[in-house]
């Protein structure tokens, strides 16, 4: 740990619970499971498209339970919606979260009860909603001031996509039937591989010091397993996908690489705000930086 500030940290790490990195993985990829429901009930696809719309749906009840589990308090959730404020990430999600839930059931009951026209109104507002619901978590976090969130600011909105349309193809694959699930298949197959690059792109771009928390520790371990089980999925989709036992396995080895991945990014997240070097090196070097520009213009 740096001496810098008598070894003591200048970043309050989070204290979230396992609930959060959870509710990060259902609620990207009930977001993404429901843009994925509009394009294929728009192909005619209606098979996978309603078993995309059950996977949304399940997350979208789900996602505000864990979250109310980590606030410990009920009331707390409800305080996020007394008011709307633009500028704050939490609060736009709060806002998405409930209002694409009122959405995705509101279609399914409505299916049920057999307003088809008011179920596809519903779905698509459902499906508008699902794209923020896949990214505001990443934005959420790198709103912070956590020093590896806030440095890949610029990736992790990508990291949380690829993971939330894998995530989402990866429902798809499991519970559609083998002849209307190719497009989750291939929606799997393409954000597995998404996942384990722009999660490397993100270390690169990071560099080797502000990446250090993800390669030491139960970040490295779970960035790891990550990796190696999105790239596993991917390919097992690639040379095996057509039987349905092959996908399937590979569809749960996708499903673990996302949720693996959010503990991963929320670990050292942890890290970097116990150590203060993690913070007090960046800003030396934006010092520097600036006072060498300043030189050169005068």
């Amino acid at each position: 740990m740096s001496a810098s500030y008598y070894g003591r940290p200048v970043v309050k790490p989070h204290v979230w619970k396992p609930y959060i990195p959870l509710y990060f993985w259902i609620g990207g990829t009930a977001g993404a499971a429901a843009v994925s429901m509009a394009l294929e009930r728009a192909k005619g696809n209606d098979e996978l498209a309603t078993v995309q719309r059950n996977v949304a749906l399940a997350g979208a009840l789900t996602a505000p339970v864990l979250l109310i589990l980590d606030l410990g308090v009920p009331l707390r959730f409800y305080a996020m919606l007394r008011v709307f404020k633009p500028s704050s990430p939490m609060s736009i999600g709060s806002w998405v979260l409930t209002a694409f839930g009122g959405a995705i059931a509101g279609a399914t009951v409505s299916d049920v009860l057999g307003a088809k026209p008011l179920a596809r109104a519903l779905e698509v507002v459902a499906a508008a909603l699902g794209p923020v619901l896949a990214t505001y978590t990443a934005v959420l976090i790198a709103d912070t001031a956590t020093p590896v969130w806030r440095e890949a600011r610029g990736e992790l909105p990508f990291v949380f996509v690829a993971s939330s349309l894998a995530g989402a193809g990866a429902c798809g694959t499991l519970f559609a039937p083998a002849a209307s699930a190719r497009p989750a298949r291939r929606m799997m197959t393409a954000g597995a591989f998404a996942l384990a690059a722009t999660t490397r792109l993100m270390e690169k771009r990071l560099g080797r010091f502000m990446a250090e928390p993800y390669r030491k520790g139960p970040a490295a371990s779970l960035k790891g397993g990550a990796d190696f089980l999105s790239i596993a999925g991917g390919v097992l989709m690639r040379a095996g996908g057509k039987k349905t036992v092959v996908a399937r396995v590979a569809a749960v080895c996708v499903i673990a690489a996302g949720v693996l991945e959010r503990f991963a990014v929320l670990s050292a997240g942890k890290v970097s705000a116990g150590d203060p070097k993690y913070t007090v090196e960046p800003q030396r070097k934006r010092a520097d930086e600036r006072a060498s520009a300043d030189a050169v213009r005068n």
